[in-house]
């Protein structure tokens, strides 16, 4: 077994016990976070959903190491609410839910270790992986970008069967201080059409967050 399918499979373990799930939650930091780019961060207040105007706030995450844009109306999911959803101890560290709870954006750390540069070989394993432990109805793909703030993040695009319904789900991998950080984004797959420009914003607006010398972001207050 070579270095990456240690990972590949430890990280199989957590996928195993999300199969049929869509939420999660339990520490997080967050504040209103001003951009390193002031034209930046004004693009990502407001977000266009068809006739809507969705307003946007700023969040950081994961012990303020990270940033995200995302709708001012989601919330954190309280932590019974994400035991109930999430059994497993290996739910995520953090979840956003719209007001209905049908929408959600996650993120979790991992001890992956990782270079960037082996991020691509990663995704596709990523990707095998979900394809044999998800119960897919629909295979859309992967892809790599470079988001504005010059973020490699690998994305893999699938619809799944849910509980109740079918879902669309959008897995985010990237590396943050030499490991491997995973978000998620999902809702029906009814509401697909819909949400997919919350789900862009989350991806374009991802970024680590600058050390205090070298910018004016500013840690938010941790939840208990």
């Amino acid at each position: 077994m070579n270095y990456m399918d240690e990972h590949i499979l430890s990280l199989k373990n957590k996928l195993n016990h999300d199969a049929a799930s869509n939420n999660v939650n339990t520490n997080l930091s967050q504040a209103d976070v001003p951009g390193q780019d002031n034209s930046v961060a004004e693009q990502n207040r407001v977000l266009r959903m068809g006739d809507e105007l969705i307003p946007l706030e700023w969040k950081t995450i994961l012990d303020g190491q990270v940033a995200v844009s995302i709708p001012k109306l989601f919330s954190l999911m309280p932590l019974e609410q994400a035991k109930f959803k999430y059994p497993s101890e290996h739910r995520p560290q953090v979840i956003y839910t719209s007001l209905e709870g049908t929408v959600n954006i996650t993120f979790n750390s991992t001890e992956s270790a990782l270079e960037v540069d082996e991020l691509p070989e990663f995704v596709e394993q990523m990707a095998d992986v979900l394809r044999s432990v998800q119960p897919v109805r629909n295979w859309i793909g992967t892809e790599m970008i470079m988001n504005p703030y010059g973020l490699s993040i690998g994305m893999i695009r699938f619809v799944a069967a849910g509980v109740d319904t079918n879902l669309y789900n959008e897995m985010l991998l990237f590396v943050h201080e030499g490991q491997v950080t995973m978000g998620t984004f999902n809702c029906m797959e009814s509401d697909m059409e819909a949400w997919l420009p919350v789900a862009e914003n989350t991806v374009q607006s991802l970024h680590i967050v600058p050390s205090p010398s070298d910018s004016t972001f500013e840690k938010g207050v941790a939840f208990l």
